[in-house]
């Protein structure tokens, strides 16, 4: 026998149908409810979290781990661990938010082809002509809701085999394809149709989403020493475009790192010897963050499981740099005095309601309240009262060791390839959107990057396949004959030093030094 279901979030409200045994998170994702999730439903993430407005919902013991007793009270549970049996009407705070972003450029002067940047959380396409970009569309992955990072996915994956990742990612990369098509049309008519489309395209992933849109066997990606069946581009017809995936380096390093490697290939002057200089580190901060170590004769080749901590998951008010998010959250009274929600001053994206924290925010706040007194440099909260923005929007201690384990990660990652490095770099290449927006001064005072000149690349990613699908076969072939030469995969689990670096990096302060050096650094572009 089925009951009623309603759900509501800040703008929406849902109505369904349910039967007794799936959690109310499974009944609410099967009905096409955009309520955020980043752990299968484990209890660990609390995106899920609701506030039962009417029915019955037990109190289990995740809902005591991760709320207060006022907080039960008041009726808040993980949705994942609700199993109704009869109506109920919730209310949830976190939502996704899968709408589009489209740039439009120029009209075409030769014929369309297509590149996209394929990421574990957003999708970007690309329509240009041989003089490059014309229109561009951005939109969050909709394989989120089947795990925010790639070793929740691989697990999806492994439960429910490959399949409905597949037809997730060709559905909303068709869907980003043809809308890009309607704004060329909309924009330049005659022209956009007369210049003719290729309905050819290249497409930079990393490993595992790679693996799901070609179908490949995932079994031994999913276990250690996590290498995909195969490093070779892999062709795939959907309805609109048929895609040539770029290269995998190796394990999770896949084609968005050799896209990247390419623009710095390129930037040198595309020959060997051109690259045999100035050695430079690179990393592609996300839930996976890639590292590339190049020090003028080995290129030694990474990564390290920082999470999604940075992209909006696994934060209980995480979310990602769209309208209700946070921005540039600064603690407001002296270490004494700080304890409540009004010592913080913000921005809002769009000038909304605060509906949780970007990742850049996130690096932000941590840093004022390490500087506040609000929590210790071990991570430990010492005034749980400061750790609110608004009343009911809060971050917690469990945060807080989320993010500590993704800053020290990425900064384990960085010290073990740069302890690899015969010569040590002298530049950090920071790529994707993230690390595009990565406030640097706080992240160098927390320990999280290293002091040196840092320089960002955006989506090197989308330029990288860009730069690929113009490249002549010529060049292709001298930048894979170089890159077979020279690349050294190391797997950084491995290492007897990995273990002490990652206990050492927990620690959120860099030094006495870190406001000297952080004072003395810049951001400079590519």
């Amino acid at each position: 026998m089925n009951f009623p279901i309603q759900a509501r979030s800040t703008d929406q409200k849902f109505q369904t149908r349910g039967f007794a045994g799936p959690s109310l998170l499974e009944l609410l994702q099967q009905a096409g409810v955009p309520i955020k999730s980043s752990c299968l439903g484990k209890g660990i993430c609390r995106q899920c979290r609701v506030k039962v407005e009417s029915g019955v919902a037990a109190v289990s013991s995740a809902d005591r781990k991760s709320f207060s007793e006022e907080r039960i009270r008041e009726g808040w549970r993980l949705s994942c661990c609700i199993r109704p049996k009869t109506a109920i009407s919730v209310f949830f705070p976190q939502a996704y938010v899968f709408g589009e972003i489209i740039t439009v450029t120029r009209a075409p002067a030769s014929e369309i082809h297509w590149v996209c940047d394929l990421g574990t959380t957003g999708i970007e396409v690309m329509a240009c002509d041989q003089n490059g970009e014309l229109i561009r569309i951005a939109a969050l992955s909709k394989s989120v809701v089947q795990g925010a990072d790639i070793m929740t996915r691989l697990e999806y994956a492994q439960r429910n085999g490959v399949e409905p990742l597949f037809q997730k990612s060709a559905e909303q990369l068709n869907a980003l394809v043809a809308k890009v098509n309607e704004a060329g049309q909309k924009n330049f008519g005659a022209t956009w149709n007369a210049c003719g489309d290729s309905k050819k395209g290249f497409l930079a992933g990393n490993s595992a989403v790679t693996s799901f849109l070609a179908r490949l066997e995932i079994a031994q990606l999913a276990v250690a020493p996590y290498q995909p069946i195969t490093l070779e581009s892999q062709t795939v017809a959907l309805d609109h475009v048929t895609w040539t995936t770029l290269p995998l380096l190796t394990s999770f390093i896949g084609g968005d790192l050799f896209a990247g490697l390419f623009v710095l290939w390129t930037q040198a002057g595309g020959t060997a010897e051109a690259m045999s200089g100035n050695p430079w580190i690179l990393t592609d901060v996300g839930t996976n963050s890639e590292i590339l170590g190049w020090d003028g004769t080995k290129l030694w080749v990474s990564s390290t499981p920082a999470g999604p901590a940075f992209e909006g998951s696994n934060i209980s008010i995480g979310m990602r740099a769209e309208n209700g998010a946070i921005t540039n959250p600064r603690l407001q009274t002296k270490p004494e005095g700080a304890g409540t929600s009004g010592d913080w001053t913000y921005s809002v994206i769009g000038g909304d309601t605060p509906k949780g924290i970007c990742g850049s925010a996130l690096v932000q706040s941590v840093y004022e309240m390490v500087r506040g007194g609000v929590i210790k440099a071990d991570g430990e909260v010492l005034r749980e009262a400061g750790l609110a923005f608004t009343q009911g929007l809060s971050l917690s201690q469990d945060d807080i060791r989320e993010f500590q384990l993704a800053k020290s990660a990425i900064r384990s990652g960085l010290d073990l390839v740069i302890e690899k490095m015969t010569v040590k770099p002298k530049t950090l290449y920071l790529a994707g959107a993230f690390g595009q927006n990565l406030p640097l001064d706080e992240s160098r005072w927390l320990g999280m990057l290293p002091r040196m000149t840092t320089r960002t690349l955006g989506n090197s990613s989308l330029d990288g396949t860009l730069l690929w699908a113009q490249a002549s076969g010529e060049k292709r072939k001298a930048f894979q004959s170089w890159l077979n030469t020279v690349k050294m995969p190391f797997e950084l689990s491995l290492s007897d030093r990995f273990q002490d670096l990652f206990v050492k990096n927990m620690h959120l302060e860099a030094g006495p030094e870190a406001d000297k050096a952080a004072n003395n650094q810049e951001r400079s572009p590519a």
